[in-house]
């Protein structure tokens, strides 16, 4: 019989690309924390979390 698993193990994620959108904020990167993924000027750009700040 299998448990009810509240969380998934990690051996059962898949890793994923975060991708930035024009017009939306910055998004955190999973597993890098303090960088943020930003689109400026169409670019994928990760920059810290001191310069996305200071960014906006």
């Amino acid at each position: 019989m299998r448990h009810l698993r509240l969380v998934p193990d990690e051996d059962d994620l898949e890793p994923y690309e975060v991708v930035a959108t024009p017009d939306w904020p910055p998004v955190a990167i999973p597993g890098r924390p303090g960088w943020w993924r930003h689109c400026i000027d169409g670019q994928q750009v990760d920059l810290p979390q001191v310069e996305a700040t200071a960014e906006r």
